[in-house]
C-alpha cells in the first residue's frame, strides 16, 4: 500500500480564519489507511446498494447463516431516524416475516458509536445492515432484529463496483425556497475567503479519490486500476457503468495479449464484447465506412465464439439523446487508441516530472492525444457520419481536463508522489448540474460563474454537495458546514450543530 500519513496533507490545513474543511466534514482521509482496514466510500453508497435490487445481492444471509429474502427494502427516510422505514423481510428456514425499519452502517460498531441503542426512534429496527462482517451483542439491538453484512456477498459479484452507483439518483430532501444559510454567510465573506473554502473542499475530494485509487491498486495493480478508472471516465455521464463493466470483462492484460500494439484489433475486441459491433451496413454508409467495418469484422468473427457468453447486451448502453462525441462507439475508439500501444499509459504517467505544474499538465494531456491511431476516426464524429473538413480529436479539451483531474492526479497521488502543488493549475472541466446547484446554494442565484472556473474549485463544489447537500434531511437546519462557517461570522444565523448520521458523502 502506498498511503502514508506524511503524504496526506493539504486538505486539512486550516485556511480562512482557522476554518478546516476536513474537521467539519468529519473525514478520516488524513489517517493511515491500512490495507483491508478501510472503506473508501460512504453510508450513502451502502444505502443505495440496499435500496436498489440491481445492486443488492439476491443471496443475502444474516450473520447467523439464515437466508434472507427482501420483499420490500423499505421507504427511504428523509427525516431523522432509521435509514429505511416499513421494510418487509423474510428469514429462512421458518420464513418468519419481519416488518419494520432498517439501519445501514459501514461497521457493526457504528450502531453503538451513533448512540442508536438509547434512541427510541430506532426501537422498530428489524435489520442492522453493514458493509463489514461482525456481530453485535443481541441486547444492543431491538428484540428479534437480524444482522446482515454485505461485503461477503458483494465480493462474489466480479462486476459490482461502488463506483458504478450514482448516489445522486436516489431520494434526498428538496431545497427550501428561502436562501440557504450558507448563501447568507458566503455573501458576507471576501472573495479570498470563499476561494479558500472551495479549494480546501477540492483538495479533500482529491485525497478521497486518491485513497480509493490506492485501494484499487492494492487489489488489482496500477495498470488495471488505471484502465478501469479511465474507462469509467470515458463513459461520460450516461455510460460510465457499462464502460467499467467492460474493463472488467476484458482486463487490460487480456486486451494487450489479444490485440498487442494494434489499436484496430483492440477496438474490434472492445466493440464486440460491448455488444456494439454493427451487424449490418447502414444505408447511408460510404465506402470508407463499409471497408472499416469489414476490417473490424475480420478480427471479431474469429474471436466472438470465445466471448459471446460474457458479452454485454446492446441494451446495456445509452445511445440516444447524447452528443455524437460522447457516443460509446466513438469513446471505445479512444480506449483502444490509448491502451493498445507499446508503452503502458500508467507507466508514461508515472514517468512525468511533477516539478513544474503547468508543464506536467501539458505532458499529461499529451498522453490522451492519439490522433491517427485509428485513421477512420481522424475526421469522423460518428460511425457513417460525413467526414469533417479538418481533423477531429477523439477527446476534447474539457474531457481531457476531467480525466487528468479525476484519473491521472489520483493515480499519481496514490503511488506516493506529491500532487498538492499541481491542483491549483488544473483547468476547468465542463460544469454540470451538481456544480451549478451547489454554487446556487452557496452564492445565491446572481453569482458570477467565473468565480469557480478552475478545476480545483469545481471539485470543491462537488465535494460540498456530496458531504452536506445530498444527504440533508432537515432543509439546511442542521448543516454542519453552515454551523462551522457561522462561528467565524459573528451575528450570523445560528444553526443546530448536531450532525446527521451519514456525513462524508462522496460519489
Amino acid at each position: 500500500m502506498f498511503w502514508t500519513r506524511s503524504q496526506a496533507g493539504g486538505a486539512g490545513v486550516p485556511g480562512y480564519r482557522g476554518f478546516d474543511y476536513r474537521s467539519v466534514r468529519g473525514a478520516r482521509t488524513a489517517m493511515v489507511h491500512e490495507q483491508g482496514a478501510g472503506f473508501a466510500y460512504s453510508e450513502r453508497h451502502l444505502q443505495c446498494t440496499w435500496y436498489d435490487p440491481s445492486y443488492r445481492p439476491d443471496n443475502l444471509q444474516t450473520v447467523d447463516g439464515e437466508a434472507l429474502t427482501i420483499e420490500d427494502p423499505g421507504r427511504w427516510n428523509l427525516s431523522a431516524g432509521p435509514d429505511f422505514l416499513d421494510a418487509v423481510l423474510s428469514v429462512a428456514p421458518q420464513r418468519r416475516r419481519l416488518r419494520g425499519d432498517v439501519e445501514v452502517h459501514v461497521r457493526p460498531g457504528d450502531w453503538r458509536l451513533h448512540g442508536h441503542a438509547r434512541d427510541a426512534r430506532y426501537s422498530n429496527v428489524v435489520a442492522h445492515v453493514t458493509y463489514f462482517p461482525g456481530r453485535l451483542p443481541p441486547a444492543l439491538l431491538p428484540p428479534g432484529a437480524v444482522q446482515v453484512a454485505l461485503k461477503p456477498f458483494l465480493a462474489g459479484n466480479p462486476l459490482f463496483s461502488f463506483e458504478c452507483i450514482d448516489v445522486t439518483a436516489y431520494p434526498y430532501a428538496a431545497r427550501q425556497a428561502t436562501p440557504a444559510p450558507c448563501a447568507r454567510i458566503f455573501k458576507a465573506l471576501s472573495p479570498e475567503s470563499s476561494t479558500d473554502i472551495l479549494e480546501q473542499a477540492g483538495r479533500e475530494r482529491h485525497e478521497i479519490k486518491a485513497r480509493r485509487t490506492a485501494d484499487g491498486i492494492d487489489e488489482k495493480g496500477v495498470d488495471q486500476q488505471f484502465y478501469e478508472d479511465l474507462m469509467y471516465a470515458l463513459g461520460y455521464k450516461q455510460n460510465r457503468v457499462p464502460f467499467r463493466r467492460l474493463a472488467r470483462l476484458v482486463p487490460l492484460d487480456r486486451l494487450r495479449q489479444e490485440a498487442g500494439p494494434d489499436p484496430i484489433r483492440g477496438y474490434a475486441l472492445l466493440l464486440g464484447v460491448a455488444g456494439l459491433m454493427p451487424k449490418r451496413p447502414a444505408a447511408n454508409w460510404d465506402n470508407e465506412t463499409r471497408s472499416f467495418v469489414r476490417t473490424l469484422w475480420d478480427v471479431w468473427w474469429k474471436e466472438q465464439s470465445r466471448w459471446t457468453e460474457r458479452a454485454l447486451q446492446p441494451s446495456s448502453w445509452c445511445r440516444s439523446g447524447i452528443r455524437p462525441q460522447n457516443h460509446p462507439v466513438r469513446r471505445l475508439a479512444a480506449a483502444a487508441s490509448l491502451f493498445c500501444r507499446d508503452a503502458s499509459p500508467a507507466g508514461r504517467l508515472s514517468a512525468l516530472d511533477t516539478a513544474d505544474a503547468r508543464q506536467w499538465y501539458a505532458r499529461a494531456a499529451e498522453i490522451l492525444c492519439f490522433s491517427g491511431a485509428i485513421p477512420y476516426w481522424s475526421r469522423r464524429l460518428s460511425l457513417g457520419g460525413a467526414p469533417a473538413k479538418n481533423d477531429v480529436a477523439l477527446l476534447g479539451s474539457r474531457r481531457i481536463a476531467a480525466i487528468v483531474y479525476n484519473v491521472f492526479l489520483p493515480t499519481v497521488r496514490a503511488v506516493g508522489r506529491k500532487t498538492d502543488h499541481l491542483l491549483p493549475f488544473m483547468p476547468a472541466e465542463e460544469d454540470n448540474s451538481l456544480m451549478r446547484r451547489t454554487a446556487h446554494n452557496l452564492f445565491g442565484p446572481d453569482h458570477n460563474p467565473a468565480f469557480y472556473r478552475t478545476g480545483l474549485r469545481q471539485q470543491g463544489l462537488l465535494q460540498i454537495f456530496y458531504d452536506f447537500c445530498l444527504n440533508d434531511r432537515d432543509g439546511c437546519r442542521k448543516c454542519r458546514l453552515a454551523a462551522a462557517l457561522g462561528k467565524t461570522m459573528p451575528g450570523q444565523l445560528a444553526v443546530d450543530e448536531r450532525p446527521p448520521d451519514a456525513v462524508g458523502i462522496d460519489p
